[in-house]
C-alpha cells in the first residue's frame, strides 16, 4: 500500500477540514494517508511515497527552518507536491512576479525594498499605499499607509525591523485597489483543470466575509487565470489558486498561490461540487504515485 503524508504544522495538524477530507478520500482509494507536521523532527520521511504540502500555515515566521526542510525533502528525493522549486519561487513574491512579468501577465504594480530608508522614500511618493512582507501569509504585517495620517507609522516600522534582517525577505509596496472592496476572485486549478471559483473578501482592509462559490466568473478573469495555469515555470503543479481583482474592469493578478493555499473547499455548500473537487485532488495524487 502506498503512503502519503499530508503536510500541516504543529498548530493546525488534524484541525483543517480540507486536510481531513483529503485524507479520507485517499484512504477510499486504498492509499494510507497521514496528516503530519513539518515541524516534527522525529518523522521518518523514507516511509512516504509522496508528501502533499497543505496547512503549513505560519511558515513565514520560521522561514529559514521551513526553507531548510524543503531542501532536506528535495535532497532525499522524496516527491513533494507542489515541487520544492515551485514552492520557493512562489513564496518569494519577487520571483513570482518576475515570472508573471516575463510572460506578459498583468499583475499588481509592486516595488520591493530591503531597508527602512528606501521604504520611507517610496512611501513619500504615494498618498495611499499597501505594504507587506515579501514572504508573508494570512495578512500578517500588512498595512494600508495613508500619507494624510502617519501617526501610527513609527509603530508599524518598529514592527517591520525583523523583516529587513531576514534572508530573502523585505517589503512589498503596492497601490491600494478599491476594486478589492467588491471581492477578490479565487480561481482554483487541480492538475491543470479549473475545478471551482470563489469570491473572497480578505479582511485586512475591509469587513471579512465568508467566501462565495461562483458557478461562473467574468470571461476576462477566466482567461487570465487560464493563462497563468499554463505557464511553463509552473509546469507539473498539483494545485494552484490564482487571486484576481477587477480594477476599472481590468483583471489584475494579486497573487498566484502555489505553496499552501486554502483551496476553499469548506466554503462550497454544494456537496456534489465540493466532493468532486476533493476526489479530483485525490485521484491526481494517486495517479502520480502509481
Amino acid at each position: 500500500m502506498k503512503n502519503v503524508g499530508i503536510i500541516s504544522c504543529d498548530k493546525w495538524m488534524n484541525k483543517i477540514t480540507e486536510d481531513l477530507l483529503l485524507k479520507q478520500e485517499l484512504m477510499n482509494n486504498n492509499i494510507n494517508a497521514e496528516i503530519i507536521s513539518w515541524e516534527d523532527m522525529t518523522i521518518d520521511y523514507s516511509k512516504f511515497d509522496c508528501l502533499i504540502l497543505r496547512s503549513a500555515w505560519g511558515y513565514q515566521d520560521k522561514y529559514l527552518e521551513f526553507k531548510e526542510w524543503l531542501q532536506m525533502i528535495k535532497n532525499k528525493n522524496i516527491l513533494l507536491l507542489n515541487y520544492p522549486d515551485i514552492i520557493i519561487n512562489n513564496i518569494q513574491k519577487n520571483k513570482q512576479f518576475n515570472i508573471l512579468k516575463k510572460n506578459n501577465i498583468p499583475f499588481i504594480t509592486t516595488s520591493f525594498v530591503y531597508n527602512e530608508d528606501d521604504l520611507l522614500e517610496r512611501l513619500a511618493l504615494n498618498p495611499l499605499t499597501v505594504i507587506k512582507p515579501i514572504i508573508s501569509g494570512s495578512g500578517k504585517n500588512t498595512y494600508l499607509i495613508n500619507q494624510k495620517d502617519l501617526s501610527n507609522l513609527r509603530n508599524i516600522l518598529n514592527g517591520l525591523k525583523n523583516i529587513f534582517i531576514q534572508n530573502d525577505n523585505g517589503i512589498m509596496i503596492q497601490p491600494y485597489f478599491n476594486g478589492i472592496e467588491n471581492g477578490e476572485y479565487a480561481c482554483i486549478f487541480i492538475d491543470g483543470i479549473n475545478t471551482h471559483n470563489m469570491l473572497r473578501f480578505p479582511g485586512v482592509f475591509s469587513e471579512k466575509k465568508r467566501p462565495i462559490y461562483l458557478s461562473s466568473v467574468p470571461n476576462c478573469v477566466k482567461k487570465i487565470a487560464n493563462d497563468v495555469s499554463k505557464l511553463e515555470e509552473f509546469s507539473g503543479y498539483l494545485y494552484m489558486r490564482v487571486d484576481i481583482v477587477l480594477q476599472d474592469g481590468n483583471p489584475i493578478i494579486m497573487e498566484v498561490e502555489l505553496a499552501e493555499p486554502d483551496l476553499l473547499f469548506k466554503h462550497i455548500e454544494n456537496d456534489s461540487v465540493r466532493n468532486q473537487g476533493i476526489k479530483m485532488l485525490s485521484k491526481s495524487i494517486v495517479r502520480r504515485i502509481k
